[in-house]
């Protein structure tokens, strides 16, 4: 028979355990950019998580494009390492060779083999994910209780989601606020002696840029960012930057509703987030709970006469919104600390105290984030990139139709391709006190080489990749290729 002191004891140390690992949500949007005011509809997010946290000025991606980037969030490994080099299948993503090898070593099965964490998943996974060559809406990650999976890419209405393996498909329903309900409910129903790991990944503001309707006109007379380097005639950047059309033509409205659509559909999200901290609060787990909100990638709209796209190398494309609030964690503090995609996973498991795996290429920032340091002695943000030539996302109207090198060229971006076979590259961004420099290198004929210095240059509008002396090429193309062949701890220790 237990007695009142047996009983008393079990309760301590159940709560011991329980405050011992906090719960955390992780929040990825899809293609939310930081420099084109991605986060000016995110007024409940800033208040929430900003305010009451800290916000990573120096935040990037290691590859700038959805399901790749979304790999190396869940696993914590380069691109490199799990083998996910574009949005296909024959790219590895969400494909078998992704679920055996990867899906059972992901932050949520690490978290529940480790330490019983319940797991939530809600939205956008991979872009192939749920198709039946891959194993269809039934399939559900390794780790995860509850899972409401979107099949394929990012939608807002006329959907399917994978609810715990049964597909059930919507046309009216916004996605955003379905997601939001289903979480609601995890909170509302989940098992309260266990902590939580959630991850919600909202469609917004990835195309086709569709706002709720109580959204719609939010934002009137919205424009694209005029940044430099908008509509800029490159001259020294790879050619597929520089092909023509060399600049926008003089009428750019379709730019300026991409814009405003961007910024309304993040509007819903911005309740999400918000619906979620009310209910972690009122459920008094909000103390105990690390919350971070961030992109797969960013976005460029106009920039070196681009129409809008991605998986470009520049600042636009790679950094991204990286926001988090939690136990100790100091509130309304910016750090110029680097951090990317691929210590995302590390960062986690290190807070949970769990072991992190030696096999995982990124590092914890755990320590830096309770502390006042800002950029280290020497750090390197390591970015690579697969081009694709695709002849079927060639408009037939194109100059460039049934160009195999050639992909994503359509007419309402005026035929200027988005991407090509040779649109592979790989990049380190050296981020010191003194200096920050971007090197990349192009697999093409000429290993053509950009180089800028973001201090004095953040808008790269010059190249100069051709000034450097032969000794820092040298020293740049070594710390590359390195970073290009690293695995596990080996690429935290990279000079």
């Amino acid at each position: 028979m237990l007695t009142a002191g047996i009983l008393f004891h079990t309760f301590i140390m159940l709560m011991a355990n329980t405050m011992a690992h906090p719960n955390f949500v992780l929040i990825i949007t899809d293609d939310q950019d930081l420099l084109l005011d991605g986060l000016v509809p995110m007024k409940n997010t800033l208040k929430l998580i900003a305010n009451e946290g800290k916000t990573f000025q120096n935040a990037f991606v290691n590859t700038p494009i959805c399901c790749p980037s979304r790999s190396t969030i869940l696993t914590g490994k380069y691109a490199h390492n799990t083998g996910v080099t574009n949005n296909t299948v024959s790219g590895n993503c969400s494909s078998k060779y992704w679920q055996e090898q990867h899906e059972p070593s992901s932050i949520a099965a690490l978290l529940k083999n480790s330490s019983g964490y319940l797991n939530f998943y809600a939205g956008k996974y991979l872009n192939r994910y749920g198709f039946d060559d891959v194993g269809g809406t039934k399939h559900i990650p390794k780790g995860y209780d509850w899972w409401i999976g979107l099949k394929g890419n990012s939608r807002y209405y006329n959907y399917t989601l994978s609810v715990n393996g049964t597909a059930v498909s919507h046309n009216a329903d916004y996605l955003t606020d379905v997601l939001a309900a289903h979480s609601l409910d995890f909170l509302e129903n989940r098992a309260p002696d266990k902590p939580f790991f959630m991850t919600i990944a909202p469609p917004a503001p990835h195309a086709p840029f569709t706002p709720a309707k109580r959204h719609e006109n939010a934002f009137p007379g919205t424009k694209a960012l005029r940044t430099p380097s908008f509509n800029e005639t490159p001259s020294d950047k790879h050619w597929l930057v520089g092909m023509t059309p060399t600049t926008l033509p003089a009428n750019v409205t379709i730019l300026d509703g991409i814009q405003q659509g961007r910024l309304e559909s993040l509007l819903a999200v911005d309740e999400l987030v918000k619906g979620i901290i009310t209910k972690l609060k009122d459920s008094d787990v909000l103390d105990n709970t690390y919350i971070i909100f961030t992109s797969d990638n960013g976005f460029h709209i106009g920039q070196f006469t681009q129409p809008w796209d991605k998986r470009q190398p520049y600042e636009t494309d790679i950094r991204i919104p990286f926001l988090i609030s939690g136990p100790k964690i100091p509130k309304r503090t910016l750090t110029k600390y680097p951090v990317s995609a691929v210590d995302i996973a590390p960062t986690i498991l290190d807070l949970a105290d769990v072991n992190i795996p030696s096999s995982m290429d990124g590092k914890s920032f755990k320590s830096q984030l309770f502390s006042s340091a800002e950029i280290p002695t020497n750090d390197f943000i390591f970015v690579e990139y697969w081009g694709e030539g695709a002849p079927k996302t060639i408009d037939a109207r194109c100059p460039w139709k049934g160009d195999d090198e050639l992909s994503e060229c359509s007419l309402d971006q005026w035929c200027k391709c988005q991407d090509s076979r040779n649109n592979t590259y790989s990049c380190i961004i050296e981020l010191t006190q003194s200096q920050q420099m971007k090197f990349c290198e192009f697999e093409d004929e000429q290993a053509f080489r950009e180089t800028y210095d973001l201090m004095i240059d953040p808008y790269e509008l010059k190249n100069l990749a051709y000034e450097l002396s032969e000794d820092v090429v040298r020293r740049y193309q070594d710390i590359v290729r390195k970073f290009k062949t690293c695995q596990g701890r080996n690429c935290y220790t990279l000079e």
